[in-house]
């Protein structure tokens, strides 16, 4: 464990790859299912839009490695850009390293020059990276080209976010976890009438996972679920 970088480890315990609603992203889930048992060593690249889970496949990626036994870290470049950029000077020793939104590293020439050298670093030692950002690499407008061509090194995966169908499944499993029935009515109206976001429907199922425990329901139906989050 890196002292220098407490976020670094600190992973959502609800977060994994299992959980993950696969969708379109089959391959993709496989190819981080193998990277996290060390089938595999090269490196990975993840791009899609927000929301789009990113987040979740990097935690759950270093949650699996971990499982297995590898040492794994996992760095939310956005809680970390106040931060020198000279704490990715350790960063080599990890058997899997996921850095998240690399995009936000454009135009900081130091943190820029600081990835490059880590990259370097690890290519040498065989030991992975996985990066997750808004765009694929080579739209990125970072000041370093060879950074850039570097991070189109390896295999790159658009991650699709999830249609209805896939929101619906969330809510199901979401429900079931909880110790929950959800009617399917109740399932249907959320999808149709609140925020397609999964992190914003996860954050519902946990308001109505209260108001559940709050008043002894097991059942989630269309009227339970209209009138507390009206409420």
């Amino acid at each position: 464990m890196n002292t220098q970088l407490p976020l670094a480890v600190q992973l959502a315990p609800e977060l994994s790859l299992r959980d993950f609603i696969t969708g379109n992203n089959g391959q993709l889930l496989d190819a981080l299912a193998r990277l996290a048992r060390g089938e595999e060593r090269d490196n990975l690249y993840l791009s899609g839009p927000e929301a789009s889970g990113k987040s979740h496949l990097l935690m759950g990626l270093c949650a699996l490695g971990q499982e297995q036994g590898l040492h794994c870290a996992y760095l939310p470049l956005k809680d970390l850009l106040d931060l020198p950029a000279d704490l990715l000077r350790d960063m080599e020793q990890p058997d899997l390293l996921a850095l998240d939104d690399v995009h936000l590293l454009a135009g900081r020439n130091d943190w820029e020059e600081a990835l490059f050298v880590l990259f370097n670093q690890r290519r040498a030692t065989s030991r992975p990276l996985v990066f997750s950002a808004d765009r694929g690499p080579a739209n990125l407008p970072l000041t370093l080209p060879d950074l850039r061509s570097r991070l189109g090194w390896g295999a790159s995966y658009r991650v699709h976010p999830l249609d209805d169908r896939g929101r619906r499944e969330l809510l199901r499993n979401q429900a079931r976890s909880r110790g929950l029935i959800m009617d399917e009515q109740a399932v249907n109206w959320l999808v149709s009438h609140h925020s397609r976001d999964p992190r914003q429907l996860i954050r519902l199922m946990n308001e109505l996972d209260q108001a559940a425990l709050a008043t002894k329901k097991a059942r989630l139906t269309l009227p339970f679920v209209q009138q507390h989050l009206a409420a």
